[in-house]
């Protein structure tokens, strides 16, 4: 691997801009960055004997040099300004924060007024210079900064020690923040591949409800690495409704993840929508530690060509009476390949958990492939968990009856995979958002399927 990313390379890139990263000189960041580094160092990248990395090639990523994203100069801001332009109306937005590979764009950024939120760059609040947090010694701050800065590895480990900066979302206890808050990452083009790690944190008050987009996207022809993390802190009785849309180019890679930890009475619902990217990987972890804590995890992938897409989930269950919905749906088309895990824990003692899995996937093409993993581990007793899973082709049935009616098959082939697709974002609020996603839904996944056959059934 000496002409691509290896760990010995990720290192030397530590070594020559640690003192320029974010919070640089904070000695409990210092310390959580080299720790990081050393997890990695120790634990490497995953392999294909890696179980919960089966069926994904971290090295297919890992095959050329990623060079470090530099700042933006005039000429890229422009570009990132067209690009912004160019993404789908999703809606009013109580704040926009825009991030140009891995880096807070404040020309590009509006930080809004809302009651109750305070929003900036994770460089500047670690500086003490920004809005959202008093100074870089801030305690909550501090705390998410070290979710997993040592024990995660590969991809999560390089971003805890490598990240320039990100956003940080702050929603006062008892604020409600009406409009969502939009989050957009914007990856530029170069003339090498490159790698962004920006580390974004959402911390809500006791009682506060608030509700997060989260765009990436790219420019055409943008083949380096997002590798980004979002940390979600959720006090007793808040509640955060969270997008997540990858929409990065076809030549690019996105390897992200979710990290949710959630008190007494919380909420937490998100729709992950997986349409960009060569290959990409999310994982969402969330850990529901107060009783009557509940969280609701939808999502959608869609892909053709050889495209790759994998959806990794894990749910703690560790305090009793707390609730858990998972409901994942993909599209293939051609040779692309779509994988779903989704993992329930249920922690000893932990009595009168609810938790229900669901997942299903259409193939449009004779080479597309879907990997169902659902994984329950029950370690106590009094519990309702259960799961479902199907992998099949358009119902030959429906396709007869808009046949019947005059429908071109074309046509007829399209609306149904539309519709398979929208109903994962029915249930999204405010309505306009959710009136903007089902229309955006509909133009990436309606073109899959236009030329496809292929008779129903499960597996």
């Amino acid at each position: 691997m000496s002409s691509g990313s290896s760990v010995e390379a990720f290192a030397a890139d530590f070594e020559a801009t640690r003192a320029h990263l974010a919070g640089a000189g904070l000695p409990w960041l210092d310390a959580l960055r080299r720790g990081a580094m050393d997890a990695l160092a120790s634990g490497g990248f995953p392999g294909q004997r890696d179980e919960d990395w089966k069926y994904t090639s971290a090295a297919t990523v890992l095959k050329e040099r990623l060079a470090t994203c530099g700042a933006a100069s005039q000429q890229d801001t422009a570009r990132a300004q067209a690009l912004l332009a160019s993404l789908p109306d999703l809606g009013e937005a109580s704040a926009l924060l825009v991030l140009v590979d891995g880096r807070f764009h404040a020309g590009l950024s509006r930080l809004g007024s809302s009651r109750g939120l305070r929003a900036g760059s994770l460089r500047e609040a670690l500086s003490g210079r920004g809005d959202a947090s008093a100074d870089g010694g801030d305690a909550r701050l501090q705390a998410a900064l070290a979710t997993d800065a040592a024990a995660g590895r590969g991809f999560a480990a390089l971003n805890a020690a490598l990240f320039e900066d990100g956003a940080v979302l702050q929603v006062a206890a008892g604020a409600v923040v009406d409009a969502p808050i939009h989050l957009v990452h914007l990856s530029l083009a170069g003339s090498v591949a490159a790698a962004a790690h920006p580390r974004n944190v959402v911390l809500l008050g006791d009682g506060a409800q608030a509700a997060l987009v989260e765009h990436y996207a790219g420019e055409a022809g943008h083949r380096g690495l997002a590798n980004p993390t979002t940390i979600i802190s959720l006090e007793r009785g808040s509640g955060l409704r969270h997008v997540r849309l990858q929409r990065e180019a076809p030549s690019a890679f996105h390897v992200g993840r979710v990290l949710v930890e959630q008190a007494a009475g919380s909420s937490y619902s998100s729709l992950a929508l997986g349409l960009g990217a060569r290959l990409s990987r999310v994982e969402l972890a969330v850990r529901l530690d107060g009783e009557e804590a509940e969280c609701s995890l939808s999502g959608l992938y869609a892909m053709d060509a050889r495209r790759h897409a994998d959806h990794h989930l894990a749910i703690h269950h560790a305090r009793p009476r707390t609730r858990s919905a998972q409901h994942y749906k993909g599209v293939l088309e051609d040779e692309s390949r779509g994988v779903f895990t989704g993992k329930v824990v249920v922690a000893p003692g932990s009595a009168k958990i609810r938790a229900t899995q669901s997942s299903a996937s259409l193939l449009l093409g004779a080479g597309a492939i879907a990997d169902a993993r659902p994984q329950l581990e029950i370690l106590a007793d009094d519990v309702a968990c259960n799961h479902g899973a199907t992998i099949g082709r358009l119902d030959d049935e429906s396709l007869f009856y808009l046949y019947s009616r005059g429908i071109d098959p074309r046509e007829a082939r399209r609306m149904l995979v539309a519709g398979f697709a929208a109903e994962v974002v029915e249930a999204v609020e405010p309505e306009s958002l959710r009136e903007a996603l089902v229309a955006l839904v509909g133009d990436e996944v309606g073109r899959l399927g236009g030329a496809s056959g292929g008779g129903a059934g499960d597996g």
